[in-house]
Parts: structure tokens; sequence; C-alpha cells
């Protein structure tokens, strides 16, 4: 995954890139711009990539508003390519916007492929974790079970089980703690309306 990339590493990708785009090659009498090329020099960077790259180089600087612009200028060029969404989907939840990522991450899932079982896993997992940050406990336990359920079914989904199995774990201890906790404000609460009743009464 890029953004796991050293800032170093995508900073020489970038210059290698730049570096090509530059270059003009010769055709009869006339030189024109050599085409764009991929890091390992074969064929042309789409715009939906370059697009992709400059929002990795803002997200590595931390610069969240021009990541998400470049980011949705990927899906304006590939709007039904589920890796555009799921970029603006991180983007936005560093950000910290649980409700934009939450849309974003769900327009992805609709358009993944089956030719795309990494990228299913990680759209999964996102969800889940946010469901999570949500407070939605039901939400998230279902989340984690798809996720779970699928990478147990597609190996080379490159995606953990166990993941999903430890968030339910915790999140069942979680919602049973709430929910004590719940009784015991409950308790509290009819107590202390038991008492004032009782104050009441006896002052008149």
């Amino acid at each position: 995954m890029v953004l796991r990339r050293s800032a170093a590493s995508l900073a020489l990708l970038l210059a290698l890139v730049a570096r090509a785009s530059a270059e003009p090659v010769a055709a009869g009498n006339e030189t024109t711009p050599a085409p764009r090329r991929d890091p390992r020099g074969i064929k042309g960077i789409s715009p939906f990539r370059e697009a992709l790259k400059r929002g990795d180089s803002a997200l590595l600087a931390r610069d969240f508003e021009a990541a998400i612009i470049a980011y949705r200028e990927a899906i304006t060029q590939e709007p039904q390519n589920a890796l555009g969404h799921y970029r603006v989907g991180e983007a936005q939840l560093l950000e910290g916007d649980l409700h934009q990522a939450e849309e974003v991450f769900n327009a992805g899932l609709r358009f993944v492929t089956t030719t795309q079982p990494s990228l299913k896993a990680k759209l999964t997992f996102a969800l889940a974790d946010l469901r999570e940050r949500q407070k939605a406990y039901d939400e998230a336990l279902a989340g984690w079970s798809e996720y779970e359920t699928f990478t147990t079914e597609q190996k080379d989904a490159g995606g953990f089980p166990a993941s999903g199995v430890e968030r339910k774990k915790v999140l069942e201890t979680w919602k049973n703690v709430s929910a004590e906790a719940l009784q015991v404000k409950a308790r509290i609460e009819s107590g202390l309306r038991a008492a004032d009743e009782a104050v009441r009464k006896s002052s008149k």
C-alpha cells in the first residue's frame, strides 16, 4: 500500500515520474513530450493514478483537505473504481469526519469487484472499525463478523480473520459492561427519586 511507504520512497517515485514526463522524445523532425510512465517505466500513468499519488503525498504531509481533494479528483476520473472511494474514506477518517467516511466506504463496497478481494477486505475492516468508533456496537459486531467470514473464505484477500474474532470479544464485553452500568444508573436514579419523595412527604 502506498500510504505505508516512507516519505522518502514516495518522494523518489514522484521525482522519477516528473523526470519521465519532462523528457522529450524524437518523432520525425519534431519532439513531443514523453508519455508519463509508471515507476518501472512500462506504461503510461492514468489521470486516476496521478490523482491518487497527489493525494498520497498530501496525506503523508497530514494535509487532509488537499488529500481529499486529490482523491475526489481521482473518483471523477474513474467513478466506479473502489480504490478512489477507499482512499477518500481513509483521509476523512483521519480528519475525524466519520459520517462522510462512512458514505464513501459504502460506495467503495458497491463498486469493488470480485477481482479485488484485498480491497474488499480493507473496506469491510474500515466500516466495522468506523461503526465501533460511532459506538454502534450491534452494527460493529455484524461488520466484524462479515470481515471474519470474508477473510476466512477468501484466502487471497490477505486479511486477518483473528482480528474480527478479537474485536467481537471486546465488543461483547463492552456491551455487557455498558448494560450493567445502565442498570446501576437506573437503580441509583430510582433510589434518589424515592429519597426525594420521602423528604417531600416528611416536610408536609
